[in-house]
């Protein structure tokens, strides 16, 4: 019995006899299989006997009583042979799955390291590294302004300021007023009013503290008695013995003393220098702000044109929103603990008012510490009574404008969480000191608007199509007012 292989199916010839090789043509190749040489008779197609079919069979093939390799064998397969079609043993079943490699072969290659690498710590070290750079960037910024404080802190001051002074100076040159002359008329204009209004306080801050003076030996005499029916158990001698020691530790250091007394000069002559750079500043500013934005843009990359417009756009709308709005809930703040201590006749009402309006710039802590200085005059001037009524009267002022005010008057400016807020404040304090906490807020919320505007290009780059119309940016807003810098 001949081996039996798997039995193939040859697909049917489809082709034309027009395009089968001839046998005749001279090149001596075979017809092929199932396909009669060109010019053949019907007579030539008729069946051949068993003797001729031997007779013109190559060499080496089959008897025609015997079965060809791989084809089958008429009738039923046997028990040793496998049936039609059936695949013999080594040879997977059509569909299935294909076998692993043996050796030797060549393996398909390993998935890339991230891969194997849990997605939360990709994630992870993506934001790490980006926030490193950015922190880095954040010290070397930060180390800058320290370093040339003496020319970064005028610069920031004087923008600050130009958000109040740029206004009133277009609206004057809508009247034909010349840019130079609307400036010098609004700067100028500003800084004798705020020295006259120092000039008329001062005096009568001057009367009022002598006036307060034996009521606050008063109110001294009852704090002592408060500490000796205390827990803590101080008397009179213990405080003044403290008193006495530090009295002693000054003379001891005196030499100190004077170095920082001098350092304490020269930092008096640096902040004088400072604020006429910042007057100067904010004069140009004023006077040539479009122009000083024109040229910066002018040198900036033609692809990076609009976005820094954009950007700088944004960093100005939301600096001018934080400083008016800032100044308008400090002016409400100021009007109302004002009118309270004028009804109670508490004394310094007008030095406790501007206060109150200046510590309206250093949000969550200015309100709180001119607040509880009204409540300390109130209890030197008044007692306990009045003190309280003080108390209730700023408690109640500060929460009008946290309900209220801030979410009304401020709706267009950047919203800081209270937490960024302090963060803010503690590295200004610990940079630059007083100054750095008025200045921490409104740079602040410099830096989170442009991050804004930044992310909200980025997402409408991502999302827009080439050749597409852009989409405008951010929410809906204003048309930007034309006093902008």
């Amino acid at each position: 019995m001949w081996p039996c292989r798997p039995f193939r199916i040859r697909a049917p010839d489809t082709s034309l006899p027009g395009d089968a090789m001839q046998d005749d043509d001279g090149s001596g190749a075979p017809p092929p299989p199932g396909r009669e040489p060109s010019g053949s008779t019907p007579a030539d197609r008729a069946p051949q006997t068993a003797d001729d079919a031997a007779a013109t069979a190559p060499a080496g093939a089959p008897a025609p009583d015997e079965p060809a390799t791989g084809a089958p064998t008429a009738g039923p397969p046997t028990a040793d042979e496998p049936a039609t079609g059936t695949p013999t043993a080594g040879e997977p079943p059509a569909g299935a799955p294909a076998t692993t490699p043996r050796a030797g072969s060549r393996r398909a290659p390993a998935p890339p390291v991230y891969e194997r690498v849990p997605s939360w710590l990709v994630t992870g070290s993506a934001w790490g590294w980006r926030l490193l750079v950015l922190l880095v960037g954040a010290v070397a910024a930060l180390y800058v302004l320290t370093t040339l404080s003496l020319v970064t802190l005028p610069i920031v001051i004087a923008l600050i300021l130009a958000t109040l002074c740029v206004p009133p100076a277009r609206a004057l040159e809508r009247f034909g007023l010349p840019p130079a002359a609307a400036a010098l008329m609004v700067v100028g204009g500003g800084f004798v009013a705020l020295g006259g209004l120092v000039a008329a306080l001062t005096p009568a801050f001057v009367t009022q503290v002598q006036d307060l003076e034996p009521t606050v030996l008063e109110a001294v005499d009852t704090l002592f008695d408060l500490l000796e029916d205390s827990p803590l158990g101080w008397d009179r001698e213990e405080v003044f013995g403290f008193v006495d020691q530090g009295v002693e530790a000054l003379q001891q250091r005196g030499g100190e003393v004077a170095g920082q007394v001098i350092s304490g000069a020269a930092l008096v002559v640096q902040g004088v220098a400072a604020f006429a750079l910042a007057v100067v500043l904010l004069f140009f500013f004023v006077k040539d702000g479009e122009q000083i934005v024109g040229w910066f843009i002018a040198r900036s990359p033609d692809a990076h044109r609009d976005t820094i417009r954009a950007v700088g756009r944004r960093a100005w709308a939301a600096l001018a929103g934080f400083v008016r709005g800032t100044a308008a809930v400090a002016l409400i703040d100021a009007i109302g603990i004002g009118v309270g201590l004028a009804v109670l006749q508490i004394p310094l009402v007008l030095p406790i008012a501007a206060l109150v309006f200046l510590g309206g710039f250093i949000p969550v802590i200015g309100a709180f510490v001119t607040g509880m200085l009204a409540v300390l005059v109130a209890l030197a001037a008044g007692g306990v009574q009045q003190a309280l009524i003080v108390l209730a009267i700023v408690v109640a002022v500060q929460q009008l404008e946290s309900n209220v005010l801030q979410p009304v008057i401020m709706r267009r400016a950047v919203s800081l969480h209270p937490v960024v807020i302090l963060a803010a404040l503690t590295a200004g304090a610990a940079l630059v000191g007083v100054v750095g906490a008025f200045l921490a807020v409104p740079i602040a919320a410099v830096v989170s608007a442009v991050g804004n505007e930044l992310r909200l290009r980025a997402e409408r780059d991502a999302v827009s199509e080439p050749g597409a119309p852009q989409a405008p940016i951010g929410p809906p807003e204003e048309p930007v007012p034309t006093d902008e810098l």
